[in-house]
């Protein structure tokens, strides 16, 4: 998805953060901190993978003071809470915060200030199939009960 694209670096295919910071070339191409600086360590000069243009940096200055991708920083660097989803069993689920912060609600059909969110969309369907196979686990229970106790009549021993 293209949301997701844009939240790694499409060189390494690590999702950006504070410490692999979005870095925005001259040619407004963007890679991690990390791979720009391992290029400037291995090449002389700075080139984009993609465009091959080069990104002058003086001497002495290093990638880190680079340009961050405003839009991808305006993403990445929203605070969160950590979202767990309770399952029946008392275990926790996480739910990964770069699906909340990327308007994935949206594309869920929801809109900024309406009441659900992935978690609850994920939840509801968890519950979902957590019943049907809780029932369909007692159908089976049922029937193989029953049918001990059908072949328990025929030796006459009681079947409670």
């Amino acid at each position: 998805s293209e949301v997701y694209s844009r939240l790694e670096c499409q060189i390494c295919f690590n999702y950006y953060s504070l410490w692999r910071r979005p870095k925005l070339l001259d040619c407004q191409h963007t890679c991690c901190s990390v791979c720009l600086t391992q290029m400037r360590m291995s090449q002389s000069e700075l080139r984009c993978p993609w465009c091959r243009c080069v990104t002058t940096l003086p001497p002495g200055v290093s990638v880190s003071q680079l340009l961050d991708d405003p839009d991808t920083m305006a993403i990445i660097s929203v605070p969160y809470t950590p979202v767990f989803i309770r399952l029946p069993c008392n275990a926790y689920l996480p739910v990964e915060h770069h699906e909340r912060a990327t308007g994935m609600e949206e594309e869920h059909g929801m809109r900024e200030g309406e009441e659900g969110s992935c978690k609850s969309a994920f939840g509801t369907r968890f519950c979902l199939v957590a019943v049907v196979g809780f029932v369909l686990l007692l159908l089976v229970y049922i029937i193989l009960h029953s049918m001990t106790c059908n072949s328990e009549r025929f030796t006459m021993i009681s079947c409670s």
